[in-house]
């Protein structure tokens, strides 16, 4: 077998040199024949996928026609096959999110820069690539017209990185202290109203965030029999026709 390998000729890392150098070359399509060559001699060397990702874009941005999409997954499964073998190689969630981009889809590769921070939170590539590509959204979303909402401060992600999970889980708390303050006054003065000048209040925010579809000014009694009387109108008209 040893001897079958060496009249077969390469290892994986020469290999993969030749692929380099053909890269420089700017010959795409030697470079993808010499990186799957490689992967086929070392198919858990995540370099190899990165390398042929790379070759990859490279040959979609050299032409641009209908059939470089499919080469642009190519460079997508690559890259993913490349995070999947090493979760904290900074360079696989790079070249992720630049086949991404070969789509078109910003939104997506902004993601997958944020699940590399996540799991290389102090990474500076991933920290440049990510306001790169957040860049080339806004770039996108203006030349589209899309007017992006503004991001909610509580809601979790599955991309944010863990100093902005634990900022939105202290803003998560103190929302819930808030709120439950807000509600314990409520309830307070409702009963203070109730007690002292025999007033019902509706069921209603009494800070002023109203609850209900329409407001009942005579409160929750008139507001009950108003639908009990207009349910019974409604059984006597369907009794008329």
């Amino acid at each position: 077998e040893a001897g079958t390998r060496r009249k077969a000729g390469l290892t994986a890392d020469q290999l993969k040199a030749k692929g380099n150098q053909a890269f420089k070359d700017k010959d795409y399509d030697a470079a993808i024949d010499f990186f799957t060559r490689a992967i086929k001699l070392d198919p858990n060397n995540h370099i190899f996928f990165s390398n042929r990702s790379a070759a990859y874009v490279a040959k979609t941005l050299e032409k641009d026609d209908k059939d470089m999409l499919k080469v642009a997954k190519l460079a997508i499964l690559d890259a993913k096959k490349c995070v999947a073998l090493e979760r904290k190689w900074a360079k696989g969630y790079v070249r992720w999110a630049t086949a991404l981009m070969v789509e078109h889809d910003f939104v997506a590769a902004v993601k997958v820069i944020k699940k590399g921070l996540g799991v290389i939170p102090d990474d500076q590539l991933l920290k440049t690539n990510l306001q790169l590509t957040k860049d080339k959204l806004a770039k996108q979303e203006r030349r589209l017209g899309i007017k992006r909402k503004k991001p909610s401060q509580f809601r979790l992600r599955d991309g944010d990185t863990e100093q902005e999970k634990e900022r939105k889980i202290q803003l998560q708390e103190l929302r819930k202290q808030f709120l439950g303050d807000v509600k314990k006054n409520e309830n307070l003065e409702r009963s203070r109203l109730l007690k002292e000048e025999g007033i019902v209040l509706p069921k209603a925010n009494i800070m002023g965030a109203n609850s209900q579809n329409g407001f009942q000014p005579f409160g929750d009694t008139f507001a009950i029999k108003h639908k009990k009387r207009r349910r019974k109108r409604v059984r006597v008209k369907a009794h008329d026709d």
